[in-house]
Parts: C-alpha cells; sequence; structure tokens
C-alpha cells in the first residue's frame, strides 16, 4: 500500500516500511497491527494516501479484504487513486460493492480472459477523473453507472450492439454526460454496421474535416461524427487519425477510403472523443 508525503513514496507491508515494491508476503491473521501501523506513520508525517495498491492474491482472505475495506471507508483521510491487480473476480466484487470512498481514479488490471462478468452495476463511490480496465468483467451496466471524464476499457467483452446501445445513451443524454474520452479495445472484431445503428454516424474525409482535441494540440482528421440531442459531438477516431500535426497523412486517406468502401467494416479499437 502506497504512503505519499511530498516527494517520497513509501510502501508498507505488514510491520515495516520500504522504499519500494518487492516479494509481497503473506498477510498476518491479525491486521490490526498494520492499520494501527499505517495511521502512525500518516499521523507522525501528516500525510494521506496517494494510491491504494490492491494486489489480490490468495496471501490475502474475502475476511481480511473486508476488514481493509472497512477500515479504509473509516479513515479521514483523502484516497485519490486505487490500484488493483490482479483480482479473483469475487474478491473484485466485494471491493467494488464495499469501498464507499469517492476517488479520482480507479485502474483494474487482470489477465483473465473468463467471460464471466462481475455482479456490480452501481457503485457506491464516485470516480471523479477516469477508471482503466485490462480485464473483460466490465459489463455495459457498469460502464452506464461511471461518470467520470475518462475511461479506458482494454480486453473487453462489448458486442457491437453493446457499443451501439452505449453510443445512442449517450446521444439522448441518458448516460456518460461527463464523459470527454472514452478508449475501447474489444476482444475480437466488431461490425461497424451493427454499432452504428441508427445513430447517424457520419464517415468524415480526413481531407477535409479536422478538428483540434485536448491539450497539448492534437488534431482529429476525419473520423465518425455523431451528433447528441444537446447539440454535441462524439467523433470514433478509429482510425488512428489523430496526430500532432496538422497535415493529413496518405494513410490515414486510404484507411478512410478502405472503410467507405468496405462491406464488411471490422474495427476493434474505438477511441471516441468529445465535444
Amino acid at each position: 500500500m502506497y504512503v505519499r508525503k511530498d516527494d517520497i513514496e513509501l510502501i508498507f507491508e505488514r510491520d515495516r516500511f520500504q522504499v519500494r515494491r518487492r516479494k509481497v508476503h503473506p498477510i498476518d491473521p491479525d491486521i490490526y497491527s498494520f492499520f494501527k501501523a499505517t495511521e502512525h506513520f500518516m499521523d507522525v508525517f501528516n500525510c494521506g494516501f496517494e494510491m491504494i495498491y490492491l494486489e489480490m492474491k490468495p496471501q490475502i482472505t474475502n475476511d481480511q479484504l473486508i476488514m481493509m475495506i472497512d477500515w479504509l471507508n473509516g479513515m479521514k483521510t483523502e484516497i485519490r487513486k486505487v490500484y488493483i491487480e490482479p483480482a479473483p473476480i469475487l474478491m473484485l466484487e466485494i471491493f467494488m460493492n464495499r469501498f464507499q470512498r469517492n476517488i479520482e481514479s480507479l485502474e483494474v488490471e487482470d489477465d483473465n480472459l473468463n467471460c464471466e462478468y462481475i455482479n456490480s452495476n452501481c457503485l457506491n463511490f464516485e470516480i471523479k477523473n477516469s477508471f482503466s480496465s485490462y480485464s473483460v468483467w466490465f459489463n455495459l451496466d457498469f460502464l452506464f453507472s461511471l461518470d467520470c471524464e475518462q475511461i479506458a476499457m482494454y480486453k473487453s467483452n462489448l458486442t457491437a450492439e453493446d457499443l451501439n446501445v452505449f453510443l445512442r445513451n449517450w446521444q439522448e443524454g441518458k448516460t456518460n454526460q461527463k464523459l470527454k474520452q472514452i478508449e475501447i479495445l474489444t476482444v475480437g472484431e466488431r461490425d461497424m454496421k451493427k454499432v452504428l445503428k441508427d445513430c447517424g454516424g457520419e464517415l468524415m474525409d480526413p481531407r477535409t474535416t479536422k478538428l483540434k482535441f485536448g491539450e497539448p494540440d492534437i488534431w482529429i482528421h476525419g473520423g465518425i461524427h455523431i451528433r447528441g440531442n444537446d447539440g454535441r459531438l462524439a467523433v470514433i477516431d478509429n482510425y488512428q487519425f489523430s496526430t500532432g500535426n496538422e497535415k493529413v497523412s496518405e494513410e490515414q486517406v486510404r484507411k478512410y477510403l478502405s472503410a467507405r468502401d468496405s462491406e464488411d467494416w471490422l474495427e476493434s479499437w474505438f477511441h471516441i472523443c468529445f465535444f
């Protein structure tokens, strides 16, 4: 678990502090000593949690995880970021359903390709800035529950129909209205005709259409434009048209023409910017 004071980053591991992460030892069944030692450290240095790093391996039991979450919920200090790696699905469900502290960002990483989804569609805490997942365990309902500015879902099992519902819900102002940017990398390619069904999406020519996004300036040449009912614009930058160069490349034009003329337009990477 990280504890930060100014530019000093320490990691507390059972009954010892260390400057960098090393081999994780089994957690003592009596984890209250861990809580007390951490609280003492934070009182002495008058610091909060820069990041909570949870490595949910067999060294920790479900009961110990519940005790740790309840302890974190009861602390007065600010918690900015939470990073979870790796996490058995049951432990991840316990955390998502029991944790109650508003945070700036949450990142979940797991190598399991099991298509089972976690049973957690309504968060008890707010993610203010960003959510990032390297896991297949998050479904469309979970995506709808997020109200942060940036979302990245890699190794996603969302279907073409799921992506279509996501776009139409945003378009109608029902969900994810704070979003500025989302990246979704699906496990396998998706049929773009199904993704864009009834969205009024228009594939733009990168030679004649460009938009500036973010800081520093990134130019999006072309892309798929979808207009929301409130007048906002979503641009799907599937062909990696984003570039720091205002000039469109030959490769970008080639990809645009290929998509325009394709009968079977398939994609697996969806980078969407909201204006």
